[in-house]
Parts: structure tokens; C-alpha cells; sequence
């Protein structure tokens, strides 16, 4: 940016410089025209009337560079001051476009949140204990540690659809994946940008991802499928597979 002010700078004076000189002639060359009077003899002022229509002959066409050139300052004056207005208004546009679109991912981001909060679940498993409705992310843990002793197979996507907790896990990494691509293809600072990815990462891992994606160093793997040899331990393959999806975005 630096080297393109630099050389913007140096082609303005490049362009006032000729001007300038020349406008500077013209107005030397106006102040000593008159000076001949002086040089005249008392003999040569009979002739005065002719010299002074000769003067005029010539300074009217320097008069008329010298408006010339000062018009041509004046439009160039203009121009910068044009070129200036138009860079503020893009400056302005391209920060109101920054700020739409961090206000999007941020709205986004209170929708998933709002809907891991409304995440609600009853267990009815375990008849020892009285049932109780938990919400968001317990709700989700204890849903998924129940999913499969639902009598459900796991493999089976058309049965797992039916139950509501299934479809509201899936919209909310569907949400969650929509909010990295807007990440991505937003025009936000950086800072901006690396606030929400990290805070998207965490609010996933501590609601729906396994817990042992918390401790990514150690490289923990769920329990390998026998039927379809992926390690997706109890979630079904529906969700695991859609979270591995979203961990590309990590």
C-alpha cells in the first residue's frame, strides 16, 4: 500500500510539475512585456499607438495560456479531490460490508446457541430413577449415551429421522456448517474471523461432539463398528459422519 501511495505521489508532481514552469513563464513574460516601454526614445513614442496594438497582439494569446493553464490546475485540483471522496466512500462501503457481515456470522452463531439451549430430552431408560427433562447440552449427552438402547439400528437413516432428537442434532451441525462457510467467504478481519472459529470449535466439542475430542493431542478414537467398521462408538453413523464433515473446518 505504502509503495502505491509513494508512486501515485510521485506521478501527481510529475503532472504539476511541467505546468507549473510553464505557468510561471507566462507570467514572467507578462510583467517584462511592459518594461519595452521603457526602452523607448522620445522619437519612437509617436509610434506608441502601434506598439501598444502590438503588445496586445502578443499578450493575448500568453493571457490565454495562462487561463489555459490555470484551468487545467483548477480540473485537476477537482480530480484529486474527486479521487479522495471516491476512496472515503469505498473506504466506507467496504467497512459497512465488514460489519454486515460480522453481524451475520454473529447472528448465526445466537441461533445455534439458541438451539442447543432449546434442546430438550426426557430419559425413560432407567425406570429406577424418577424422569426428569434436561436441557441443551446434558440433554444432548444423555441422548446420545441413550441412542442405542432405543431398539433403533443405528445404520438405519430412515428410522433415526423419525426421532426428533436426531433432526435437531442434524440441524444444528447443519447451522454449524453454514456459519464456517460464512466465516470463510466473509470479507471480516482476521481477528474477527479466528474469534468465531475458535468459539464455534469450543461451543460444538462441550455440546455435541464426543468428549473425547477434548484432548486432541492424546488422538482418542471411538469405539470401532462391527457392522461398518467406522469408529462412531453410539452416535449413529448419520451424525458422526456429518461431524466429521465439520471438523474439516477446525
Amino acid at each position: 500500500m505504502k509503495e502505491k501511495a509513494l508512486k501515485s505521489n510521485k506521478k501527481n508532481n510529475s503532472e504539476l510539475k511541467w505546468p507549473i514552469i510553464l505557468l510561471i513563464i507566462v507570467i514572467i513574460l507578462i510583467l517584462l512585456i511592459p518594461l519595452f516601454y521603457f526602452s523607448l526614445s522620445i522619437n519612437n513614442l509617436k509610434d506608441a499607438g502601434e506598439i501598444s496594438s502590438a503588445f496586445w497582439k502578443i499578450i493575448a494569446p500568453i493571457a490565454q495560456l495562462l487561463g489555459i493553464i490555470l484551468l487545467f490546475l483548477a480540473l485537476r485540483e477537482r480530480r484529486t479531490a474527486n479521487n479522495i471522496v471516491q476512496k472515503q466512500l469505498d473506504a466506507n462501503g467496504k467497512r459497512e460490508i465488514k460489519e454486515r457481515s460480522v453481524k451475520h456470522v454473529h447472528e448465526l452463531y445466537i441461533l445455534l446457541e439458541n438451539n442447543i439451549s432449546n434442546f430438550s430430552y426426557e430419559s425413560k431408560l432407567d425406570t429406577s430413577i424418577p424422569a426428569k427433562v434436561l436441557h441443551g447440552k446434558r440433554a444432548i449427552r444423555l441422548f446420545i449415551n441413550d441412542i442405542e438402547e432405543m431398539n433403533i439400528d443405528l445404520h438405519d437413516n430412515d428410522l433415526l429421522l423419525q426421532k426428533d432428537g436426531v433432526r435437531e442434532i442434524l440441524s444444528i451441525l447443519k447451522i454449524a456448517e453454514n456459519i464456517f462457510d460464512k466465516i470463510k467467504e466473509a470479507d471480516i478481519e482476521v481477528s474477527d474471523e479466528n474469534f468465531y472459529l475458535n468459539i464455534m470449535k469450543h461451543e460444538l466439542i462441550f455440546s455435541i461432539f464426543p468428549y473425547k475430542d477434548l484432548d486432541e493431542s492424546a488422538n482418542l478414537k471411538l469405539d470401532m463398528c462391527e457392522k461398518c467398521y467406522k469408529p462412531h462408538g453410539n452416535y449413529p453413523p448419520l451424525i458422526f459422519d456429518k461431524m466429521q464433515e465439520i471438523k474439516k473446518y477446525f
